[in-house]
């Protein structure tokens, strides 16, 4: 039923004028911290005009900046050379991405200039925002996106934590396990209610805590803090992500379920510690490729680009 509702969310948010109100959402809020004529590093594939990748795109010229997308070629070391041969100071990118990124100008001492992060899609682990903005030395600001597609539900402000909701979109109540509603800031079930249509309640499958007071920021809009996925989707992902990838020896990991057990990919830099690895019916530790290694998450991200939500 959640897919059935998450569906009939984004056809309606693909809608020409959904699509200018997203677009204007984003770049009000880009002007925060984007200058006249800069250059952004886009991580994000545009392949359609659906995609998050377009969708930035718009925002960002309508901020009278120029967004230089990475790609066709998306290995790693491309990214990298990328990012430093056009001293790009804003980068938009997805967390891992970004994270990688952070991690190969560290291995290859590569001087980068990212002055402002935005990274986009779902909630991101704290471990992975303070290690991005530590390494990199910038302020991070994020777009929260209600799964993996073209519903932009909120932003972060970069005073005071969390995300500030998205009003002229959403209503948001935190439930408990009996589906009561719970004050703030109590923690439960994140669910949001399309103000276009309130029949379309959608269980973002997270918890969270919300607070209704004004930030700092100026903004007044409801600001959820501390989101945690709880679906019911195998957590195992989950948890070696952060124990793996938290390490500055690990650009990137890869974890399939198969008949015998769990196959375990590593890809590392040499000559660097590794963490203590879980027993896996198959293992692969090898070193980093600059040849050939794409990031492991860019397949799902170009699926996800070139599909048409309109048609769901």
């Amino acid at each position: 039923m959640n897919d059935v509702i998450y569906d009939k969310l984004c056809a309606m948010e693909t809608t020409p004028q959904s699509m200018e109100d997203t677009v204007r959402f984003i770049s009000d809020r880009l002007r925060v911290f984007l200058h006249p004529n800069e250059q952004v590093l886009v991580c994000y594939p545009n392949s359609g005009p659906y995609s998050f990748g377009a969708i930035l795109e718009r925002a960002i010229r309508a901020c009278d900046c120029m967004p230089v997308f990475w790609g066709p070629d998306y290995r790693w070391k491309t990214l990298l050379r990328q990012a430093f041969t056009m001293y790009a100071t804003t980068i938009f990118g997805p967390p891992l991405v970004v994270l990688g990124l952070m991690k190969m100008a560290k291995a290859t001492n590569t001087p980068l200039y990212a002055h402002n992060v935005l990274l986009g899609g779902y909630p991101y682990a704290s471990w992975m925002v303070e290690g991005i903005k530590k390494g990199l030395d910038c302020n991070i600001w994020g777009c929260y996106s209600v799964g993996p597609g073209p519903v932009v539900a909120g932003f972060t402000c970069n005073r005071e934590a969390g995300i500030h909701l998205r009003e002229d979109l959403f209503d948001v109540v935190i439930l408990d396990d009996d589906g009561n509603p719970l004050p703030d800031p109590q923690r439960g079930h994140l669910v949001l209610t399309y103000r276009k249509d309130p029949q379309l309640v959608y269980d973002t499958e997270e918890s969270a805590r919300l607070l209704h007071q004004p930030c700092s920021c100026g903004s007044d809009a409801p600001r959820i803090i501390e989101t945690l996925y709880v679906g019911k989707d195998d957590p195992t992902k989950k948890i070696l992500e952060e124990r793996f990838l938290a390490w500055s020896s690990i650009l990137d990991y890869r974890v399939e379920k198969t008949p015998c057990g769990i196959a375990l990919e590593l890809v590392v830099f040499p000559g660097e510690p590794l963490p203590e690895i879980p027993n896996c019916a198959k293992l692969t530790i090898r070193p980093w490729d600059p040849e050939t290694d794409v990031p492991f998450c860019m397949d799902n991200l170009k699926k996800l680009a070139e599909k048409d939500w309109q048609n769901c």
